[in-house]
This record gives C-alpha cells, sequence and structure tokens, in this order.
C-alpha cells in the first residue's frame, strides 16, 4: 500500500471511530431519552422521536438528517413495533467495543479496496506503457523525419553539384572550341 492509501485507511478508520463515538453518546445521552435511547437489552438502539431526532439531533451531531450513514457503518433495522437498530458489539456499557467496530469496518472497507487499488495501479502501469509507446513511437518519427530532411539536403546538395559539373564542362568545352 502507497503511503497515501496507508494515510487514507487510518483516516477512515478514525472516521468510522469518531462516528461510532457519537453515536453511543447520543443513545447513551440521558438528556436525549425521550428522542433516543438504548433498546430494551441494550444491544440495540430505539428512536423513540423520528422528527426531532431527523430534525436536531441527526444535523447536529453528524450533519445528516436519517440513518443510512448508520446503515453504512453496520447498523441493521430490528425488527420491532419501533424504529429501531443494532450492530454487532454495539452495545450499552460496552464503549471499549467501538474500537473493535471500528476494526471491522477498516477491515471490511481494505478487503473492498484493495481489488480496486491493485486495478488502479495496473491501470497505472497500463496507462505508463502506452505513454511510453507513443514518447517511442513520435520519437521514431522525428528520426525519421530527421533522415529524411537529411536525404533531400544531400540530394539537393548533389543535384546542385551536378549541375555545376555539367556547367563547368560545358564552359570547358565551349573555350576549348
Amino acid at each position: 500500500m502507497t503511503d497515501h492509501g496507508a494515510a487514507v485507511s487510518v483516516t477512515k478508520k478514525k472516521e468510522c471511530l469518531e462516528f461510532l463515538s457519537k453515536a453511543y453518546a447520543m443513545v447513551d445521552d440521558p438528556s436525549t431519552g425521550s428522542i433516543i435511547s438504548w433498546g430494551f437489552n441494550g444491544d440495540s438502539f430505539i428512536v423513540w422521536n423520528l422528527p426531532e431526532c431527523r430534525r436536531d439531533l441527526l444535523p447536529r451531531l453528524f450533519g445528516i438528517n436519517d440513518f443510512g450513514k448508520f446503515q453504512l457503518h453496520g447498523f441493521k433495522k430490528v425488527a420491532s413495533a419501533h424504529l429501531e437498530y443494532a450492530r454487532d458489539d454495539f452495545v450499552k456499557g460496552r464503549p471499549e467495543l467501538l474500537e473493535k467496530i471500528a476494526q471491522s469496518f477498516y477491515d471490511k472497507r481494505e478487503k473492498k479496496m484493495k481489488p480496486l487499488r491493485d486495478a488502479l495501479r495496473n491501470c497505472k502501469k497500463d496507462e505508463d506503457l502506452k505513454v511510453t509507446k507513443e514518447w517511442l513511437a513520435s520519437q521514431e518519427r522525428e528520426r525519421r523525419d530527421q533522415v529524411d530532411k537529411d536525404l533531400l539536403k544531400n540530394a539537393d546538395l548533389l543535384l546542385l553539384s551536378i549541375s555545376r559539373e555539367k556547367e563547368r564542362r560545358a564552359h570547358a568545352l565551349a573555350t576549348f572550341n
């Protein structure tokens, strides 16, 4: 992995952990309990007041107004009478598990991204090869053009030399007679 690729990956893992930490704090905050709180078993969260959550909490904390980003981070809707989401290791009283979730998210992302990075690297190699071939072809054209110019110049000089030699002989013949 390139240094840039490693830096991007570390940044993505950090962003994931920040998102999860904010989500955990939001769900765990007693002051938001009427809007969103832990599910009955502590392994999910329930949105009690969706309009207020979309209008106030999500934009303020995440800059979003729906739960799409939660789904990107592995949260799934739970079949219940309420709007409820769960994710493995997102558990009440266990904030230390957020690192495990972030690592899992990172690993899955890397598994998907590695073939793409490899394909891009190969494309760059193919593009480099194409550019090199084009450059070599242009150099060959320039060399041929120069050879053609040199041949024409030499042919012109030869014709001029022949013409002068004819004139000299004609002049010598005229003075000889």
